[in-house]
Order: C-alpha cells, then sequence, then structure tokens
C-alpha cells in the first residue's frame, strides 16, 4: 500500500462521540449516560481496507452505524469528499448514502422474508430511481447476483431458502446495486461456517480489486482482520488505542491491551511456546463519568497518571499511533 501521507482521506472522521440515555428504574430519577463512542477520529483512504477490531462491546458496531447514520451523533463529524455528512439534508443526504453502503453482521435478518433474492438487489436501484426500466432492471440484477457467486436459478427464492453463505451474498449484492465507494462492512462473516467465511472474504478481496471499493472492515477476529486489512483500529471501551499498518500491529503492538490481544492467538504450531497475558481485574464501566485512562484498572504498567488522565492517540513514527503514557517523551 503507499504511504498515507502522499494521498488524501476519502473520509475524515473527528472526535465522534455517541452517547446513550439508560432511564432509571427509580421514580424521578435522571437517566444516566452510557458513552458508547469517545472522541474518536480516523481516516479512511480510497481503496484500502481499514479493520476495526475489538472485544464485544467496545464500540465497533456502534462507531460503523453512527458512521452510516443508523444512530444519530452525539458530536463529532464525518466528512466525506469534503462535505459534513451529518449537516446534509433532503436529496443531498439520499444522494450522499449511495455511496456508502453497510453490510451486516446477520446475513438472515437483514433481509426482507416477503421478498424474492430480485426483489431485494432490485429495490435501492427503485428507491434510487436509478433503473426504471423493469427488464433493464432485472437485467442488472442478475449481472449483481453473478457477480457474487449466484445465478438465475436463484432469483425468485425466498432468503429461507439459501443458506447463510448465500444470503450474505445477497446482501453483498444489494450493497453493491448503487456502485458505492465504500462499504461498512459489520462482522460480516462471523455468523457463518469456517469454510464458508473463507470464501465470503476472498469475494470481498476480489469485489475490491474489481470495483476500487473501500472497506470499513468491523470484527473481532484477529485472524480475518489480519487477512483483509490494510490497516488496523485497535478499540477499547469506545476508544482508538492503536492504529497502523496491518503487518505492523502483528509484529510490533505497542499497547498494552493490544499485545494482551494478540497473546490470544493460538500459536501456528503445537511446539511454538507463547506468552499468555491476562489482564487481570474488572472491565470499567461506561455508564456514567468516564476518568483516567479506560484500562488503568487492568494494565500491569498502570501508573497514578493513568487514573488520572486520558491518553490521546500520538504518532510514535510510521503512522503508528498509541494512546498510552508509555511512549509519551
Amino acid at each position: 500500500m503507499k504511504q498515507n501521507e502522499t494521498r488524501q482521506p476519502i473520509m475524515k472522521i473527528r472526535h465522534l462521540t455517541k452517547e446513550f440515555k439508560i432511564k432509571s428504574k427509580k421514580l424521578g430519577a435522571k437517566p444516566q449516560i452510557l458513552h458508547a463512542l469517545n472522541d474518536v477520529s480516523l481516516d479512511v483512504y480510497e481503496g484500502e481496507t481499514l479493520g476495526i477490531i475489538g472485544e464485544s462491546g467496545c464500540g465497533k458496531s456502534t462507531l460503523g452505524r453512527t458512521v452510516i447514520q443508523l444512530h444519530k451523533a452525539t458530536s463529532g463529524s464525518v466528512e466525506y469528499q469534503g462535505q459534513d455528512l451529518f449537516s446534509l439534508a433532503g436529496a443531498e443526504r439520499k444522494a450522499m448514502k449511495r455511496d456508502i453502503q453497510m453490510v451486516f453482521q446477520d446475513p438472515y435478518s437483514s433481509l426482507d422474508p416477503r421478498n424474492t433474492c430480485e426483489q431485494i438487489i432490485a429495490e435501492p436501484l427503485k428507491v434510487h430511481g436509478i433503473i426504471t426500466d423493469s427488464k433493464a432492471r432485472q437485467d442488472r440484477v442478475l449481472e449483481l447476483m453473478r457477480e457474487v457467486g449466484l445465478d438465475i436459478q436463484h432469483m425468485n427464492r425466498y432468503p429461507h431458502e439459501f443458506s447463510g453463505g448465500q444470503r450474505q451474498r445477497i446482501n453483498v449484492a444489494r450493497a453493491l446495486a448503487l456502485q458505492p465507494k465504500i462499504i461498512i462492512c459489520d462482522e460480516p462473516v462471523s455468523a457463518l461456517d469456517v469454510s464458508i467465511q473463507a470464501q465470503v472474504l476472498n469475494l470481498f478481496n476480489r469485489l475490491q480489486r474489481d470495483h476500487n471499493l473501500t472497506y470499513i472492515f468491523i470484527s473481532h477476529d484477529l485472524g480475518v482482520i489480519k487477512h483483509v486489512s490494510d490497516r488496523i483500529a485497535i478499540m477499547y471501551l469506545g476508544r482508538v488505542v492503536e492504529l497502523c499498518e496491518a503487518s505492523q500491529i502483528y509484529d510490533n503492538p505497542l499497547h498494552p491491551y493490544t499485545r494482551a490481544l494478540l497473546s490470544a492467538i493460538p500459536p501456528e504450531s503445537p511446539f511454538e511456546k507463547k506468552q499468555r497475558i491476562v489482564l487481570k481485574g474488572e472491565i470499567p464501566s461506561p455508564i456514567g463519568d468516564q476518568v483516567g485512562c479506560p484500562l488503568a484498572g487492568r494494565c500491569p504498567n498502570c501508573t497514578e497518571r493513568c487514573t488520572r488522565e486520558i491518553p490521546k492517540l500520538k504518532d510514535t513514527g510510521d503512522g503508528h499511533q498509541v494512546a498510552c503514557f508509555l511512549y509519551e517523551s
């Protein structure tokens, strides 16, 4: 991949924050605040795959849904090709949404069970008025189906008549229908069998080459992220704690949380000795005031400063960014 310094980002995510209000069961009590995303800033470059990884509840899916505006951001901005997406409305917002699509985790619940495969893929073409002629639209649907590995005999089948892998291919075809520039992939293979996962991942890679697609690829699986990503962002409790080229995250992890995460990967050889790093202590609650580094209570390198201040992402060289006071001079 080319050095990012020579290119302009196709998307800029700046200080993105998402909070949810949780109603108290006590009568008259004020609602509590759940901090799902905390001050997330990322650049996304054209043609790359930016992998987002972290354990369950870290906010990675909320990030994808907030970028595409399925969740309304509490604060921050998402800029796409020089335009602030959150400031658009009406026809401008609808037109911009053609360029940013999403493939969801559950390939069944994200499909309308009352519609056939053809109807599902044709729907965005109808909504956006791209192809008004029914015969031409049917031809385009068939073209999209063949591109993702389906064929004419699948056109009139309903979602329950397909396997999990086939359903996800329908989702991918529907996302491709509007010829997007960016596709947000939210755990797109986690619900599939391991053998099918590889096929779908190879499909994503081929489509990226053929259409110059940009992916924001969200996953909890380190093996999947390594296979598809150019750069990787590690998230913990709503924050990005490390960001760098995919190879660097495996060869030179800096953040204590990243090291612990990578140590959980089984060794390739049964004879290889690998030290497991176990973070002891409880994961802090995302509800209420957030004080200090979110890993402070579990980090073996915790100092008094870590309990008072929240570290910011800082570049340590070669575009490798980490949010940890250990690397501040």
